[in-house]
C-alpha cells in the first residue's frame, strides 16, 4: 500500500483532509497516532519476551557508555 502525506497549514485544514478521507472511504490518521501506534505494538511486542535482571541492564548501559 502507498502513502500520501500532508502537510495541513493549520488545524482547519489537517481536519478537512481528515473528514475528506473518512468521507471517500480512505483511512487516514496523523502522523502523531500512527506513531504511538508503533510505539503501543513495539512495547506489546516486548511484554512477550523474556525478563532481564537489573544488574545486566546495567551493565549493559556501562558498557554502551564507555564505547
Amino acid at each position: 500500500m502507498e502513502s500520501l502525506i500532508i502537510k495541513p497549514k493549520d488545524k482547519a485544514e489537517l481536519n478537512f483532509f481528515l473528514e475528506l478521507a473518512k468521507r471517500l472511504g480512505a483511512r487516514a490518521e496523523t502522523f502523531e497516532d500512527d506513531a504511538d501506534e508503533r510505539l503501543f505494538q513495539a512495547m506489546e511486542d516486548n511484554k512477550k519476551t523474556t525478563k532481564v535482571g537489573r544488574q545486566k541492564v546495567l551493565d549493559t548501559l556501562h558498557q554502551i557508555i564507555n564505547k
